[in-house]
C-alpha cells in the first residue's frame, strides 16, 4: 500500500529555527513514519542552516528565501539554468501587459476591497502562479507597468480614505518592495501530494490554496497563534508609516481569509483560537481543535537538587511576544521581599534589540545578581522540575509547548492568561493579565512564600492534568485521523462528481 504523502508548509520556523511551531513540525514528521512529508519552508534568507535532523520520511525540503537575493532566480528551483534564461527572454513588455497586468490589477483591487470574493481572489492567485511558472518573477515585478498599476491603485485608495494626506515615493516603494518579497513563494511549483498542511494561516498557506485550486488537494490548516492579531502587535512597533502599516494589514488580512476559505479543515491548537476563527466567519463544523502534546517519557518529574537560592525559571526564545521584560520588572519587586532569589532564563535571544532592552532594564534596577540568562539547556525537563516556580510572561500565545512540558514535569506555574494557557493550566497554577509586572510579581511571591509541600501540590495537579489531556500520542493519533478523514472525504467528493457528470451526460 502506497504511503500517504503530505506537503507541510512553514514560515520562519521549521527546520531552520527553534521554537514551539518547529517543535510541533518535528514531532509530526518524525513520529508519523507511515506518512511521507515534503517540507515547503519560507525562510528569511538562503543561508540558514538546518536546526533539526530531518526524519527519513521527509522526502523533500524546499527552501524559499524571501530576502538575501536581488533576484529570486539566484536561488532558483529551475534547473538547468537555461530555463531561467528562457523565462527571462520570454518576459517582454508585451507579455507582461497582456498576461500579467490584468490579473495583477484585479488581485490588488481585491486586496484593497474588504468585501472581495475569496473565490475570485483565489482564482487570481492561481493565475499569477501559473504565469510565474512560465515567465520571470523579477522582471515582471520590477517592470514599469507593474509599478504604475500598484501606484495608481494604492494612491487612489489612500486618497479616498485620507484626502488630506499625500503618499511619498518612499512609502509606495516600501509597500511594493514588501509585496514583491512576500509573494516570492507563488513562483514555486507546488509538489503533487495527497494532502497539504499549513502551519499558519499566512503566506506559507498560499501553496496549499494553489494546490487546492489546481488539483483539488485537501488542505488542512493548523493555527498556533492568531496571525492577524500578532501582526497587528508587531507592525505597530516595527513600521512607522501609516500607509505601509495599513497596506500590510489589508494584505495579511486577505491572505488569512484565503487560507480560511480554501482550507477543508482548520485545526487550531486551542479553543481560544477557534473563537477567533468563528468570529472571522468560519463555520464550527470546519474547525477541529487538536491540542499540542509532549512525551511523558521525556518530560516527567525529577527530584529537585539542593539550591542555594529560590529559583524562578522562564523557558523560551527571548523576543517581545514572550514578555521577558515584564518578568524582569516583576523580578525587581520580588527580590525586594525575597533577596535570596534567582530568575533564570533558558533560551537564546531571537531579537537582539529586545534582548538589549532586557539588559538595560536589569542594569537600571541593579539586579544583575538576580537575573541569570542561562542559554540553551539539553535537559529542559530537569530545569522545569528543579525550579521553585516556572513563570511565563507572554503577551500572545497559542498553546505553548513550554507550558505542557512544564506541567508534565510537575512544575509549579505562574503564567499570563493569553491564548490557550487557561485551557491548558486550568486550576493547577496561577494566572495574571499580560503586561502587568506587578500582578506577575504578586503571584510569584504568593507561591514562593508557601511551604514547599503546598507549592509542589500545584505541580502534582498540573502533572495529572497534562498526562490525561496533552500527551504526544494523543496529538499524533488525532492528526493521523484528520489526514485519513480528509482523504476519504476527497474520494467521496470525487466519486460524487463523476456520478453527477455521468448523470448530466445521460440527461
Amino acid at each position: 500500500m502506497q504511503k500517504l504523502s503530505v506537503l507541510l508548509t512553514t514560515e520562519g520556523t521549521y527546520p531552520f529555527q527553534k521554537g514551539g511551531v518547529s517543535t510541533w513540525c518535528h514531532l509530526l514528521t518524525s513520529e508519523l513514519p507511515e506518512v511521507d512529508f515534503k517540507i515547503f519552508s519560507i525562510v528569511a534568507h538562503p543561508y540558514l542552516p538546518n536546526r533539526y535532523q530531518l526524519a527519513p520520511n521527509v522526502t523533500e525540503l524546499i527552501k524559499v528565501p524571501l530576502w538575501g537575493t536581488d533576484d529570486p532566480s539566484e536561488y532558483s528551483w529551475r534547473s538547468p539554468f537555461s530555463r531561467v534564461l528562457e523565462s527571462k527572454f520570454k518576459t517582454t513588455n508585451q507579455a507582461i501587459a497582456r498576461k500579467f497586468i490584468p490579473v495583477f490589477e484585479d488581485f490588488l483591487t481585491g486586496i484593497f476591497l474588504t468585501e472581495a470574493s475569496m473565490d475570485r481572489l483565489g482564482q487570481l492567485l492561481l493565475k499569477m502562479h501559473e504565469y510565474f511558472l512560465e515567465y520571470d518573477y523579477h522582471k515582471t515585478m520590477i517592470s514599469e507597468q507593474t509599478w504604475e498599476v500598484f501606484e495608481k491603485i494604492a494612491t487612489d485608495d489612500w486618497q479616498q480614505q485620507y484626502d488630506f494626506s499625500n503618499l511619498t515615493l518612499a512609502e509606495l516603494t516600501e509597500a511594493m518592495r514588501l509585496f514583491y518579497r512576500f509573494f516570492i513563494s507563488i513562483q514555486i511549483p507546488v509538489p503533487d501530494v495527497d494532502i497539504t498542511h499549513a502551519s499558519a494561516a499566512a503566506f506559507c498557506g498560499l501553496p496549499c490554496v494553489i494546490a487546492k485550486l489546481q488539483r483539488g488537494t485537501p488542505y488542512l490548516l493548523t493555527e498556533h497563534g492568531i496571525i492577524i492579531r500578532e501582526q497587528y502587535l508587531n507592525l505597530n512597533c516595527s513600521i512607522s508609516s501609516l500607509f505601509v502599516r495599513q497596506f500590510l494589514y489589508r494584505l495579511i488580512g486577505a491572505v488569512v481569509k484565503l487560507n480560511y476559505h480554501f482550507a477543508d479543515r482548520i485545526s487550531p491548537v486551542c479553543e481560544y483560537n477557534a473563537r477567533w476563527e468563528k468570529w472571522w466567519g468560519i463555520p464550527a463544523e470546519k474547525i477541529r481543535v487538536i491540542y499540542n502534546g509532549a512525551d511523558p517519557k521525556k518530560f516527567h518529574p525529577t527530584p529537585q537538587a539542593e539550591k542555594e537560592r529560590l529559583q524562578v525559571m522562564n523557558m523560551g526564545l527571548i523576543f517581545p511576544l514572550k514578555g521577558q521584560i515584564d518578568l524582569i520588572r516583576a523580578a525587581v519587586i520580588v527580590q525586594e521581599k525575597i533577596p535570596n532569589v534567582e530568575f533564570r532564563f533558558y533560551g537564546k535571544p531571537s531579537d537582539e534589540k529586545y534582548y538589549q532592552e532586557c539588559l538595560e532594564v536589569i542594569k537600571k534596577h541593579g539586579i544583575e545578581n538576580t537575573i541569570n540568562f542561562a542559554g540553551f539547556t539539553s535537559e529542559p525537563w530537569r530545569a522545569y522540575s528543579e525550579a521553585d516556580v516556572v513563570a511565563m510572561a507572554s503577551i500572545s500565545e497559542g498553546f505553548p509547548y513550554a507550558l505542557i512540558e512544564a506541567m508534565l514535569s510537575a512544575a509549579t506555574i505562574v503564567s499570563t492568561d493569553v491564548g490557550g494557557v487557561n485551557e491548558a493550566l486550568g486550576d493547577t497554577g496561577l494566572m495574571v493579565q499580560a503586561k502587568r509586572p506587578e500582578e506577575l510579581a504578586a503571584a510569584i511571591l504568593k507561591l514562593l512564600e508557601l511551604p514547599p509541600e503546598e507549592r509542589r501540590a500545584f505541580g502534582k495537579r498540573a502533572y495529572d492534568r497534562a498526562l490525561s489531556l496533552f500527551t504526544q500520542q494523543k496529538f499524533l493519533d488525532e492528526h493521523l485521523d484528520s489526514y485519513n478523514q480528509l482523504i476519504n472525504n476527497a474520494k467521496k467528493n470525487q466519486k460524487l462528481s463523476i456520478k453527477l457528470t455521468r448523470i448530466s451526460k445521460v440527461g
